[in-house]
């Protein structure tokens, strides 16, 4: 990590009441993480360690957050706060984020493949790349004819996957919520209805650390370049 980005993740985590210890993210100062601003864009980061340390006082701290809210602050985040984010969870990334998506697009088909995520998830014609690096561009939920210009619905395909979904360990409900609204970056209409979405975001890091996915979500957080 270059030598002004470490710098600033370190002030940062310092102003959060936060540190990188020998093995794993502190609370090094519990006054300064139960009273210090904390500006929106960096919220992430204060959940994210605070609730490693202690999900309760993560809860305490953002009792409203949800996962899902966790993930639509990510394009407004700078690259310190995608760095220090990924620092708390123990991944590594390297900056840029923006203008280098092949990294992002690299992990994201990994974890699809390596949890088991192809029933959600499928690639598509190179056409869709528009000229734009990534193969992140080639990926779409499934549940729609992509290759038809008007997108129509595939009969009993959304409802499928929602079978799917929730068949899922909660782990792997994460990872596939994280794509899809890294995805979107939005209200979902079409996929996430009526299943089980509504964890706090305090619950989702927790349950990510436990099953060991932790470093997996984050390095696809905090690599993230814009779809």
């Amino acid at each position: 990590m270059p030598v002004r980005i470490a710098a600033g993740v370190a002030e940062l985590l310092h102003r959060l009441g936060l540190a990188i210890g020998a093995s794993q993210v502190e609370i090094v100062d519990f006054k300064q993480a139960e009273s210090c601003y904390i500006h929106h864009t960096q919220v992430p980061v204060a959940l994210t360690g605070y609730a490693l340390v202690s999900p309760a006082f993560a809860r305490g701290r953002f009792p409203r957050l949800s996962f899902i809210d966790l993930i639509h602050k990510r394009p407004s985040m700078d690259e310190i706060e995608a760095c220090a984010i990924a620092a708390v969870c123990g991944a590594e990334v390297v900056p840029p984020f923006w203008s280098n998506p092949e990294p992002f697009s690299d992990h994201l088909w990994s974890v699809i493949a390596r949890h088991g995520l192809e029933p959600f998830f499928e690639r598509v014609g190179e056409r869709y790349r528009y000229g734009c690096r990534g193969d992140h561009y080639l990926m779409r939920p499934r549940g729609f004819d992509w290759s038809d210009p008007d997108q129509p619905e595939i009969p009993g395909a959304l409802a499928k996957w929602r079978s799917a979904y929730k068949k899922l360990p909660p782990v792997d409900q994460l990872m596939v919520a994280t794509i899809l609204q890294l995805y979107r970056q939005g209200d979902d209409p079409y996929w996430m209805v009526r299943v089980p979405k509504k964890w706090h975001a305090a619950e989702g890091v927790e349950i990510l650390k436990k099953d060991g996915a932790l470093q997996d979500w984050a390095r696809l957080y905090a690599l993230y370049p814009g779809w």
